[in-house]
């Protein structure tokens, strides 16, 4: 059995990104904050508050004078979240993701131009509340070309379209073209992220040579579920797992080539441990995926 590995899989530079700097506080400050989630992955999570990292849903749960550091995660939020911290005299210790805050700039532009937002994305996901806040509370999301339909949009209504950054650049066209089809006065932006379209790429690519693919990330990560819709639509057999106890053996019996991907959120030592365990495997040999053509 060989083991390939996708040519772009795991942490991405911002999760890498707010995940340094987020330790880096924890190790240096006795009162650290973290509002909700760092990242969607509960291994992440979990060595941060080992680290003593408190994790709070909400600014309001601060007790008033703590006088500590308010970390805000690699989704981002809403502008009323810094306001609100301010209030409590707390440090804010911004690590969103790049990508997202040209989102979120991109946003409230299109507000300001007096358009009708319109975010394509899931709705309950924290990166797309933020993005939401920073339209002024405005914005509309909508996860299917069916949902703009349902907006009511006359046809000279200014709009201005983006996309929540782990979206398929495929999907965000269609809502795109589908829109052009609606309204007249139509500006989009791609807020996609690179990192995302080339791990999405390079996982298509792998389960298009392999048996068999493992989609390794938290079931909260958008990035992950994106990455096991998509190799399982190539026709190959497809598993997500969060850790190597739930990799099951009888997925390998009969399997030459098993291909492993990533999400955005998963850390390198989850990702090692699956390795590992295949590597023990009859025959189990890894290598990346750019060899493949070698």
């Amino acid at each position: 059995m060989e083991v390939l590995i996708a040519e772009h899989s795991g942490f991405c530079v911002g999760v890498e990104r707010a995940f340094r700097i987020a330790l880096e506080t924890a190790e240096a400050s006795k009162s650290a904050y973290m509002l909700g989630n760092l990242v969607h992955n509960k291994l992440v999570v979990e060595r941060l508050k080992n680290f003593g990292v408190k994790t709070v849903s909400d600014i309001s749960e601060i007790p008033h004078g703590a006088q500590g550091i308010l970390i805000i995660s690699a989704h981002g939020v809403g502008p009323e979240v810094y306001e609100a911290a301010k209030k409590l005299k707390l440090e804010i210790l911004d690590t969103t993701c790049p990508w997202v805050k040209k989102a979120q700039k991109i946003a409230k532009e299109f507000s300001d131009e007096g358009r009708l937002v319109i975010i394509v994305g899931d709705k309950g996901h924290p990166e797309v509340k933020g993005i939401v806040g920073w339209s002024g509370g405005k914005a509309n999301v909508v996860e299917k070309v069916e949902d703009l339909g349902k907006l009511g949009l006359a046809s000279e209504t200014p709009v201005g379209i983006l996309a929540q950054t782990t979206q398929p650049e495929e999907h965000f066209d269609a809502m795109v073209s589908a829109l052009r089809k609606i309204a007249k006065d139509v500006r989009e932006y791609d807020t996609i992220c690179g990192a995302t379209t080339k791990r999405q790429s390079a996982a298509v690519e792998l389960a298009r040579r392999v048996n068999l693919v493992l989609v390794i990330g938290d079931r909260l990560s958008a990035n992950t579920k994106r990455l096991t819709e998509l190799c399982a639509k190539t026709g190959t057999e497809t598993h997500q797992i969060e850790t190597v106890e739930e990799l099951s053996v009888g997925w390998l019996v009969g399997k030459k080539k098993v291909g492993i991907t990533a999400g955005a959120s998963t850390p390198e030592w989850v990702v090692q441990d699956v390795i590992k365990a295949l590597r023990s495997a009859p025959a189990g040999r890894a290598r990346s995926s750019k060899s493949l053509s070698q």
